[in-house]
């Protein structure tokens, strides 16, 4: 196991004065180490399990790496001394050793199965930030008790729309099982959108479900196709409002033409028959101080999250109206999203031409053919 020295601030604890019969084994954490300074800490515990529990700090100090501490973490969760254990994090400056206290202590335990309710207890008992130190536990745990726990956590979001402990809870589990994740984010998303739960978050971290776990590698097809059709199946689940956020999600994972079979569903009210959308498409010829809005109506059969690229050439080609010639090439500006009608795409041009007049120019608009993208 890899070591890593834990500077322990001596400030960060408060130096503890033992009496009676157990006062032989709490002296050792100032003088014994690594697996006696554990031994010294299990005999205190056998002793007197309650003054162990508030004298647990200075064996802390004492450990001097996170393998040590990880034993002494485990011999306190052994006998169900949770507290100390829980919140030890906060006093642990050097970050390494805290990920590798908690990956030990959640890789221990089969062997340990007392681990299993330490971190159900930490989920519950700890506020966001303390519990947050416990998420590569989560991840390491190969318990079917705690796997049954979290995913059955997973799928039960609270109804707000940030909660960062859940997210924590969330981020372990996805550390942990990655794609196979997918199902039970899949209906954690249906509930967190009829309850306005965190959503957004979720949406997040079925994308990183599927994030390799090796540096250099790639989305493997497999997994590609089975969050784009998870999200695909969420979106249809759920109101206008939230497909939309799963469209925008899938468009900036790449999968565009997962978003654009979306269309039908987030532009409902503006489907034309046959099922097509129509968008509106300009291009802005300039001359000197004169400027024309060639704007057109477009045709689209619902296939394409942006038609941008697609009607750059023929708008570019509209005949031109004014005396310059070569130049710069046309501006063209396509509508973000489907229009309701060939009103629209006119209020569209109008729109596009208001810049332009801030700049001094004398803008005008001239109605081009519509025209259709296959």
């Amino acid at each position: 196991m890899i070591r890593s020295f834990i500077a322990l601030s001596a400030l960060a604890f408060s130096s503890v004065a033992w009496a009676g019969p157990c006062d032989v084994h709490s002296k050792k954490a100032g003088t014994a180490k690594e697996d006696a300074l554990v031994a010294a800490w299990a005999a205190f515990i056998k002793c007197d399990a309650k003054a162990a529990e508030t004298g647990f700090e200075p064996f802390m100090k004492g450990s001097g790496d996170a393998d040590t501490l990880a034993k002494l973490s485990l011999t306190a969760i052994d006998a169900k001394i949770y507290s100390p254990i829980w919140v030890m994090m906060d006093k642990i400056p050097d970050y390494n050793a805290r990920y590798e206290v908690a990956r030990t202590v959640g890789a221990a335990c089969i062997e340990h199965p007392e681990v299993v309710t330490f971190l159900q207890g930490a989920y519950f008992g700890l506020r966001a930030p303390q519990f947050g130190y416990w998420t590569d536990a989560l991840a390491t745990c190969s318990s079917p008790a705690l796997e049954t726990w979290l995913v059955t956590t997973v799928e039960s979001p609270p109804a707000s729309a940030f909660d960062d402990k859940y997210g924590s809870l969330v981020t372990g589990a996805v550390a942990r099982k990655h794609a196979d994740l997918l199902p039970h984010l899949e209906k954690a998303a249906l509930v967190a959108a009829a309850n306005d739960g965190p959503f957004d978050a979720l949406l997040e971290q079925m994308a990183r479900s599927i994030e390799p776990t090796e540096i250099g590698e790639k989305v493997s097809p497999e997994h590609k196709k089975l969050y784009e059709e998870t999200m695909v199946r969420v979106a249809s689940a759920v109101d206008v409002e939230h497909a939309r956020k799963v469209a925008d999600r899938l468009t900036n994972t790449g999968a565009e033409a997962a978003a654009a079979s979306l269309l039908p569903k987030i532009y409902a009210d503006r489907l034309q028959p046959g099922g097509t959308l129509i968008y509106g498409v300009a291009s802005v010829e300039i001359c000197e101080k004169d400027a024309v809005i060639h704007y057109a109506a477009v045709s689209e059969p619902a296939r394409r999250w942006s038609i941008q690229a697609d009607v750059e050439t023929p708008a570019r080609a509209f005949k031109p109206r004014l005396k310059c010639k070569g130049g710069d090439p046309w501006t063209v500006v396509a509508s973000g999203e489907p229009l309701a009608n060939a009103a629209s795409v006119a209020a569209f041009a109008e729109e596009l031409g208001k810049p332009w007049s801030a700049k001094g120019l004398s803008v005008k608009t001239r109605e081009e053919a519509a025209f259709k993208l296959p």
